[in-house]
């Protein structure tokens, strides 16, 4: 028989997700209406990808989330969208009859697999941490994300099944110069995020949170080695100038995470286009956030760098900057804590560095395909001209002073 264990997040925050070998993971509701998790050990297992998907297999892993809902008879795969990590796809269902609220589509994601066995732990944290994340955004009524139906993983594979928020992945317009909606709408759902968790300290968050300071010489020594993944192939791709900021800042990452932030909040932490999906309505743009693999306790600029010094050009950020700033601190103001508009430049100023280190990070991650990756490189420039473009070298040195 199955063993079942159950961990009631809303009554301590600090209880960890369960994490065993090999399992299954749902949410539900108790009769207290406290938000829990459970885990079945092997009872579905984890896929390899969208192919390997049957009706059967389906049926049993919503059928863990309800009971009532019917058998699945047929089903559709569309994709959605893909990364080095994970492939995202909806699923139009057909099932043996209405029953109770089924769901007519929904998403799946599915890792992809691992470029070394040295990162398997890491991956299993992340899609722990993942399904933790939609978890507790899902009691909540933070930002928009989409309700977890069902989590699988197993040493090699990771599933999630999510509820169809609807929307569709962000396209470029023909001129990236100019600003695009979808980051207002973005903004917009980060700072209700970080508005509503804004107490959160890391003595407090949840252990599923990642905290910077503990991650500070394993991120360091991670981007030494993106550091010399970038050294083989920087020539032609970035500039000088670029190489010689991204090689300098090795010394300063370790720091850079030990700097105690005066305001934290629970944060994306890989805040970019590919990981939303928009709706538009007429000229309305409203956007759900997915990929929370890098939740962690963090400052708030930290989103909103990486959102900005990632996915606008840097004549686009130039024109922008200022505006989107101060739309933010407006919104997350709304959660009755002041973010005086000269503070968070001076934090978003500082958070520059995330989106380069993760950047770099990845880059030794991906070391073996690096040279077919034009979008990493491109965000690598652009976390570059922000870093320059603020000084935020100069703050840097400053701030680590005050560390020794």
């Amino acid at each position: 028989m199955s063993q079942i264990l159950t961990t009631k997040i809303a009554s301590n925050p600090r209880e960890r997700l369960p994490q065993e070998e090999n399992g299954v993971l749902f949410p539900h509701a108790d009769r207290s209406g406290e938000f829990a998790v459970r885990e079945f050990e092997s009872d579905v297992a984890a896929l390899a990808s969208p192919e390997a998907l049957t009706e059967s297999w389906l049926s049993t892993a919503l059928q863990l989330r309800n009971p009532e809902w019917p058998e699945v008879v047929g089903f559709t795969c569309e994709p959605v969208s893909a990364n080095e990590f994970d492939i995202l796809v909806r699923l139009r269902l057909r099932c043996a009859d209405s029953g109770d609220g089924a769901p007519a589509t929904i998403l799946a994601k599915f890792s992809r697999p691992l470029p070394s066995p040295q990162w398997e732990d890491f991956i299993r944290q992340s899609f722990a941490r993942e399904a933790s994340a939609y978890q507790e955004l899902n009691s909540h009524y933070a930002c928009r994300v989409p309700g977890l139906l069902f989590a699988a993983a197993d040493g090699q594979h990771f599933n999630l099944l999510l509820e169809d928020c609807g929307g569709e992945n962000y396209v470029a317009n023909e001129s990236p110069d100019e600003h695009q909606p979808e980051h207002e709408a973005v903004l917009q759902e980060l700072a209700q995020l970080h508005g509503c968790f804004v107490r959160t300290s890391p003595a407090t968050a949840p252990e599923w949170q990642l905290r910077q300071r503990d991650s500070a010489r394993f991120i360091a020594h991670r981007y030494r080695v993106g550091v010399e993944a970038l050294r083989g192939v920087y020539s032609g791709w970035l500039a000088q100038g670029h190489f010689s900021l991204v090689e300098k800042f090795a010394d300063y990452v370790a720091d850079w995470h030990r700097y105690e932030r005066h305001i934290l909040t629970l944060s994306h932490g890989d805040a970019r286009l590919e990981n939303v999906l928009f709706q538009r309505d007429g000229g309305a743009c409203r956007g759900s956030l997915l990929s929370w693999k890098l939740a962690g306790v963090r400052n708030p600029m930290y989103d909103v760098a990486s959102l900005l010094s990632n996915d606008l050009s840097y004549v686009a950020r130039n024109n922008s900057e200022a505006a989107l700033l101060q739309r933010y601190c407006r919104v997350f103001e709304q959660s009755g804590t002041q973010y005086p508009f000269r503070e968070a430049c001076e934090d978003y100023r500082f958070n520059l560095f995330g989106p380069l280190i993760f950047n770099v990070c990845a880059s030794g991650f991906l070391q073996d395909t690096l040279v077919q990756n034009g979008e990493l490189i491109k965000r690598i420039r652009r976390n570059c001209m922000a870093i320059f473009d603020w000084d935020a070298m100069t703050l840097m040195q400053k701030r680590r002073n005050v560390i020794a």
